[in-house]
């Protein structure tokens, strides 16, 4: 039962980390999921503790739905990132917008 239940909740916060990789922080074109909240950006490594992601740049908190830290604030609604800092929208492993875009390459399998 425990076991389940990690399970559930790394892959619950692997999609946060993918928000905040794609969607909130600017990472650049391509982003490696390291799996473990760990993510590798072309702009460094981003490491989610919880509610935190350390970023290069600052630490970026979030509350339900809503990032903000770096000087920035973003909301999500379903598949649309919007906030102090423009707009990006997700498709999948896609995310792109005003700042750019970026995709997220994963391992979906599991260990």
């Amino acid at each position: 039962m425990a076991t389940l239940m990690a399970m559930l909740m790394a892959s619950g916060m692997a999609e946060e980390l993918d928000d905040v990789s794609g969607g909130v922080y600017d990472s650049g074109s391509a982003v490696f999921s390291g799996g473990k909240g760990l993510a590798i950006t072309q702009h460094g490594l981003l490491v989610e503790d919880g509610i935190l992601t350390l970023t290069p740049k600052g630490i970026i908190a979030r509350c339900g739905d809503v990032y903000y830290g770096n000087g920035q604030i973003m909301t999500k609604s379903n598949f649309l990132f919007y906030g102090s800092q423009g707009m990006k929208v997700q498709d999948g492993n896609y995310y792109a917008g005003k700042s750019g875009s970026t995709y997220i390459f994963s391992n979906n399998e599991e260990e």
